[in-house]
């Protein structure tokens, strides 16, 4: 076996030092993991006992911040050309995220009120260095037992992402809109310019190839069958969806809608739903085989999220309203909001809708319990995109009008922060699946804002 396909757990070097962290932090880990020069002879932390535990540190329940450096910031340290690390038994970080041009890598996770174990495998030449850093707020003081944690930890549910960390050019775009794949490897940028979907791999931040597809693809939605990427598109002009195989980016095309406009998908990934606009109805279309097996009749629907238990909120753009579908019983209620809105989103967990208002320059949220709206204010102008974090705990508005995002807390429906200078005519948005990233189409800019910690 080649030394550079090896993959070695490695040796950890603890060091826990809060130097360079802020009172706002709490260091729970930092250490560097060295891919080891012994061979599988001598060296018995190899890949016979790739499930040793080497690291552990305590925690409360909640979200903490995972940080990588390749290379250990160490000058003249050899990079790794791949790691996968996990926490309690689940991966975090992956090969996909890795390469040897990949200098930093930011996470969130969840970590538990507890011990929490951590485990390092790495692909490198002898040699191959990582640093790996992890935080949280400092809230109040928990003593680590063990030795191997700090003094101060907090509950996490401070944490989202608050600032533009890059920005990815889409050249000659006419950006329409986006979604995250859900692995978070990819993200699918409509463009009504060229009439593509442009694949951006957030990993080496860049277009990494276009498709080709038909006229004006507008809406898109990401489904992972088998974890192969399944992509589709609508097409408001040409009235048909695109089915594209990214594994070897064949395209097919589903003929049975009218004027498609927006394309969401079910949890369990086995529907995909589109909002027929002119034909005042919401297609819904098995994934198994790609035909449209449902229609239902609505108002004049515009945007469509779905949420657990086979229940789709459609916007309907002239009457002021959206449609609550209950799929399976066929029934349709109609729920009053503000007037003209754009964007709609669902918590994961079904408990609220959100409606951007772009006319009154505000955010609808729904009870689904009750139907009762609540008006909120405070974000910017003309509110456009709607996401919400996978955790439930955020909403991310963008602004079309004023070039930035607001972060809107779920618990008092309340904006709790103006992102500013996200780029020019801020419009689709969505969120990767571990919420540490948000993505903002930027209409004029022809560029693609990433937002992070």
């Amino acid at each position: 076996m080649k030394k550079l396909s090896m993959i070695l757990i490695v040796f950890l070097i603890f060091g826990f030092s809060a130097t360079g962290y802020t009172s706002e932090e709490c260091l729970l880990f930092n250490g560097t993991f060295e891919r080891s020069t012994k061979t599988p002879a001598t060296n018995e932390m190899s890949t016979k006992t790739s499930e040793t535990q080497i690291g552990h540190f305590n925690a409360v329940d909640g979200g903490a911040i995972v940080e990588v450096y390749n290379g250990a910031q160490e000058d003249g340290a050899q990079k790794v050309s791949s790691a996968t690390i996990s926490i309690n038994g689940k991966q975090v970080i992956g090969p996909s995220d890795f390469n040897q041009n990949v200098d930093y890598i930011k996470k969130i996770v969840d970590v538990k009120d507890e011990d929490n174990s951590l485990k390092v495998l790495l692909k490198s030449k002898p040699g191959g260095k990582i640093k790996v850093v992890i935080v949280q707020p400092n809230v109040f003081a928990l003593s680590a037992s063990d030795g191997h944690g700090a003094a101060g930890v907090c509950a996490g549910d401070r944490m989202y992402p608050d600032k533009v960390i890059r920005e990815i050019s889409v050249t000659d775009g006419q950006l329409k809109d986006l979604a995250v794949s859900p692995d978070g490897a990819y993200v699918y940028v409509t463009d009504a310019n060229d009439n593509t979907v442009k694949v951006i791999q957030p990993s080496i931040n860049s277009v990494e190839k276009k498709i080709q597809l038909g006229y004006t693809p507008y809406g898109v939605a990401v489904v992972a069958p088998d974890g192969q990427h399944v992509v589709y598109v609508s097409h408001t002009y040409e009235d048909t969806v695109s089915v594209i195989q990214t594994s070897d980016n064949m395209v097919t095309t589903i003929d049975d809608v009218a004027w498609p406009y927006d394309v969401a998908v079910a949890p369990d990934g086995q529907h995909v739903y589109v909002s027929n606009s002119f034909d005042n109805k919401v297609s819904v279309i098995q994934t198994s085989d790609n035909t449209v097996v449902k229609k239902i009749n609505v108002g004049w629907p515009g945007s469509i999220a779905v949420a657990p238990g086979q229940h789709v909120y459609a916007s309907n753009l002239f009457d002021n309203t959206v449609s609550f579908i209950q799929i399976l019983e066929n029934k349709v209620t109609p729920i009053s909001v503000g007037t003209k809105h754009h964007d709609i989103g669902v918590t994961p967990d079904g408990a609220y809708v959100y409606v951007s208002n772009p006319e009154n320059q505000t955010v609808s949220a729904i009870n689904t319990s009750d139907h009762t709206v609540t008006t909120i204010n405070g974000v910017g102008l003309y509110p456009y995109g709607i996401a919400v974090t996978p955790c439930g705990k955020y909403v991310y508005v963008s602004n079309f009008a004023d070039d930035t995002v607001s972060v809107i807390q779920t618990s008092n429906n309340t904006v709790i922060k103006t992102i500013e200078e996200v780029g020019d005519g801020p419009d689709g948005i969505a969120v990767s699946p571990d919420g540490a990233y948000v993505y903002v189409i930027c209409t004029y800019g022809q560029k693609v804002s990433v937002i992070g910690y």
